[in-house]
């Protein structure tokens, strides 16, 4: 090639641009400074403290600053998502109505999931999240959080270099460091010249390294976990996820692989093991409502029973839901014989946990209540529930399962939580024993719960309390104020702790 032919060669209008830095404006930098924030303080009440009102009051907060933050950005609510702003807005006083850390975790749990999904459905309004909940929950809770990472702090130090942060913080480190000698000099002859300056110099000047060591695990994971806050948030604000109404149908439609027969001719054998199972064991099962235990005692005929119940509930919901989802002809076209297996597993599975409820019941009239027996009698109303929706889907092809779902496992679990059940199960056992139903109150059992369970026994004068704690000695008790955590600060901020504080018992 000659020069001629090197010159006339055509130039390229552009080389490729490299990808451009994402620009923050303000409110984003904002948003990125309080999320932060948020997780770490959110690590210390709720990891390192014993979560309390100030938890309740972090959640509030943070929801306040997203829903601001979003509205800023064009966000329109629908009824549903305003629907569920009051639903979180909602549990954040878990922390604060109840200390049982139990259920303030799973609090935690079902908080950030419905979080993350309301995030979603305001990028996506037209989409259908409950319908297509597993698509929906991996997007929101395992892609949103990560699909931005770092963009929190891109944010901050977009901002910081945009406003010559970084310039006016080097000259501020060149000035302490030009101070160090002279303070160094003038520290040490004041430290000589008074005692109560070189006392109050080495508490200054002495660092808490234990302190140091636990707050710098809690400072990275509030940098993780306020990262994925703003992550799920900006992410929501760019509507970096879409929900495609006919994606998700295509992607439902290609797993219903198994032919209709196959699973009609599985369902069978099972159907008629439940008939042969219920007739031969009906006087067993039934002694929940008869109160027949057939020689054994209540303990063996209940514990038995319930959790042989709970198995076969707990496979059915398995089964149901995936001859619903892997048949090749379902949804509204499901074929009337499938519709008829499922609605008699579903009915099957109602007179099972009717009966597994029964039993419950009636153990709980003989022995009292428990932890374990609130959760699992729980447990059962809510898959009773299930089933029952289920059971109204085979008639009504256009019910929404999703949302009916969501609807009712939301109505139980805040049943759960706000009632309390430490102090429901004190309150309960203490009338039992003073109707004379029990023979003895088992205050051992207070120990192993959380202070709900010492304030359900504010309502009662001293003497009946008194009567409660026969078993404790004068010298071990006083007043039920001793049940309140002492010199533990994060302990006091839940209302069981101000009912104990502020019991007055009489002096006899």
């Amino acid at each position: 090639m000659n020069p001629s032919e090197i010159c006339s060669a055509p130039v390229p209008e552009s080389f490729p641009d490299t990808p451009a830095r994402p620009v923050y404006s303000g409110a984003e930098r904002i948003m990125a400074a309080v999320s932060l924030a948020a997780g770490f303080l959110w690590v210390r009440l709720c990891l390192y403290h014993e979560s309390g009102i100030f938890t309740t009051l972090l959640g509030m907060a943070f929801l306040t600053v997203m829903v601001v933050f979003l509205k800023k950005n064009g966000a329109t609510f629908t009824k549903s998502e305003k629907l569920t702003l009051v639903v979180l807005y909602g549990f954040t006083l878990v922390y604060t109505v109840t200390a049982n850390a139990l259920l303030k975790g799973l609090a935690t749990v079902y908080w950030l999931v419905t979080a993350a999904l309301f995030l979603l459905h305001t990028a996506n309004p037209d989409g259908d999240l409950l319908r297509f909940l597993p698509v929906s929950f991996i997007r929101s809770c395992l892609e949103a959080p990560f699909r931005n990472g770092i963009a929190a702090l891109g944010a901050l130090t977009s901002g910081a270099k945009t406003s010559g942060f970084w310039k006016k913080s080097g000259y501020i480190a060149i000035g302490l460091l030009l101070a160090v000698p002279a303070a160094g000099i003038a520290g040490g002859l004041l430290y000589r010249a008074d005692d109560n300056m070189a006392h109050l110099l080495h508490r200054l000047l002495h660092l808490p390294t234990q302190d140091m060591w636990v707050l710098l695990p809690h400072l990275l994971l509030g940098i993780l976990f306020g990262s994925m806050a703003f992550s799920a948030v900006y992410t929501a604000e760019k509507r970096g996820i879409s929900l495609d109404r006919s994606a998700c149908s295509d992607a439902a439609k290609s797993c219903r692989l198994v032919p209709n027969l196959i699973l009609y001719a599985m369902a069978t054998p099972l159907c008629l093991l439940y008939v042969l199972f219920f007739f031969s064991q009906l006087q067993y099962f039934l002694g929940g409502f008869t109160g027949s235990t057939e020689g054994m005692t209540y303990a063996e005929y209940a514990r038995r029973g319930f959790f042989e119940l709970c198995g076969v509930c707990t496979l059915n919901l398995f089964v149901i839901g995936g001859m619903g989802f892997f048949a090749k002809c379902t949804g509204t076209e499901k074929p009337p014989a499938l519709r008829l297996f499922s609605g008699f597993l579903c009915i099957s599975s109602l007179l099972l946990s009717g009966t597994a409820i029964a039993k419950m019941l009636l153990y709980i009239r003989i022995y009292g209540m428990t932890r374990l027996r609130i959760y699992t009698t729980w447990f059962m109303l809510l898959l009773a529930a299930a089933f029952l929706l289920l059971l109204l889907r085979q008639f009504l092809p256009q019910l929404n399962l999703g949302k009916g779902m969501a609807v009712i496992f939301t109505v139980m679990f805040a049943l759960l939580c706000f009632s309390r059940p430490d102090a429901w199960i004190t309150r309960c056992n203490a009338e039992m024993y003073l109707s004379g139903q029990l023979e003895q109150f088992d205050d051992s059992v207070l120990s192993t719960m959380s202070t709900d369970a010492w304030a359900a026994l504010t309502a009662y004068d001293s003497q009946t309390v008194n009567r409660l704690l026969l078993r404790r000695s004068e010298e071990q008790f006083a007043c039920l104020k001793q049940f309140v955590p002492a010199n533990e600060f994060w302990a006091m901020t839940n209302l069981s702790a101000w009912e104990l504080m502020l019991y007055e018992y009489p002096s006899e």
